[in-house]
């Protein structure tokens, strides 16, 4: 077969139904947002990260340790056997690693919320019609060499492949849009920031889950939890001492002013949650780049939406929705590739996949044990010679 479909993995269903979410959260906040601002948004993406402590306690409550008087299982003489020396050293090493842990948790909640900042001070709506072009090239190439460096994750034949096909993919679409932009290198500089800075926050976080065995709950629950309480105490004295910067609380004032609201709040935050967690787990049971895969979808679904409701009707034309369309489509199956959801069985772009290095593995390790297997039946038949 020249296209084939690796084992199939439960946990790519998380890849298409979390874009669900984020698309009926995009319409559940128009149902009660009447005035929005940025401190009230951003206020609302992280309080939605907390949410998530909800699954960590289901999860501490799973695995909770029996108590003390069911701990029996170390006798007197084992304990008095311990060395003092190494359970310095191994308590050294512990606070070293819990310090390390919450250094690196710090400067998450920090890029986290300084990706946020970035956008709200250099996007420009102009900005927008560069995001299906060279917006996604930038953050896909992003991912890809910042994963090499940081997460060691090897590139091969069929991913560079892929990304050059992209690349051509995204020039032609960014060339198709510049009749509608009026700072084309400004767009070019901002999207390259904006995939930089992004792409190096879930790369990070990937790297915190492999070194800390961390789940994304915990992740979610702790860069939340910082960075709400630091919107909210900023904002408690911007809104008694300068009201002009203050947000959160005159984005409750203007936007909940019912019961009604509130429950619309609280379901748009926990849609939000369920949006933020599904790109986390793919995050942790893939890789970060795998989450471009449901970018992807998110980002079409948005396209076709504009342009079914009209919007700028000159970059919305029916040749330019086809022309993207096509693009989109191509660079969806190069990102499958990439991702290796599917696999190609020519010119060998097969061979580096994580699928066929698995087989050269266990055909090594059955070719090694068979040799094994020889040799100990020819040092038994010498054996049995010599007597």
């Amino acid at each position: 077969m020249l296209i084939e479909f690796p084992e199939l993995n439960i946990k790519l269903l998380i890849l298409l139904i979390f874009p669900v979410f984020n698309f009926i959260e995009n319409y559940s906040k128009k149902a009660y947002i009447v005035k929005e601002n940025f401190l009230f948004k951003i206020f609302r993406y992280f309080l939605s990260y907390i949410f998530a402590g909800v699954f960590l306690l289901i999860i501490k409550f799973k695995n909770r340790k029996p108590s003390p008087e069911k701990i029996q299982t170390l006798n007197v003489e084992e304990k008095e056997n311990e060395k003092n020396v190494i359970d310095r050293i191994l308590k050294k090493k512990e606070r070293k690693k819990i310090l390390f842990n919450g250094l690196f948790l710090i400067l998450l909640c920090g890029i986290g919320m300084f990706c946020q900042y970035y956008r709200k001070l250099f996007e420009k709506s102009e900005y927008l019609f560069a995001k299906q072009s060279i917006g996604i090239f930038f953050y896909i190439t992003c991912f890809a060499i910042l994963s090499y460096f940081i997460l060691n994750q090897k590139l091969y034949k069929h991913n560079f492949i892929t990304l050059v096909i992209m690349a051509l993919v995204a020039l032609i679409l960014f060339i198709k849009s510049f009749p509608y932009l009026e700072k084309i290198f400004a767009s070019f500089i901002y999207y390259f920031f904006y995939s930089l800075l992004f792409s190096f926050y879930d790369v990070l976080i990937k790297k915190h889950m492999n070194i800390f065995y961390t789940t994304p709950y915990f992740i979610m629950f702790i860069i939340g939890s910082v960075n709400a309480i630091i919107l909210l105490i900023f904002d408690l004295f911007a809104f008694n001492y300068n009201p002009d910067i203050s947000g959160i609380i005159i984005g409750f004032q203007d936007n909940i002013n019912s019961t009604g609201d509130a429950f619309i709040f609280i379901s748009d935050i926990i849609l939000e949650c369920i949006w933020n967690l599904g790109f986390m787990l793919t995050i942790y049971y893939f890789t970060p780049s795998h989450t471009f895969i449901s970018e992807f979808i998110s980002q079409f679904t948005y396209y076709i939406l504009s342009a079914i409701e009209g919007n700028n009707k000159d970059f919305f034309a029916t040749d330019n929705v086809v022309i993207f369309s096509i693009g989109y489509f191509i660079n969806f199956c190069c990102i499958i590739i990439f991702n290796e959801v599917i696999i190609l069985n020519f010119f060998g772009l097969d061979y580096n996949t994580k699928k066929r290095i698995q087989e050269r593995e266990r055909k090594d390790s059955d070719f090694n044990d068979g040799i094994n297997l020889n040799n100990i039946v020819n040092e038994e038949e010498d054996e049995n010679e010599e007597d």
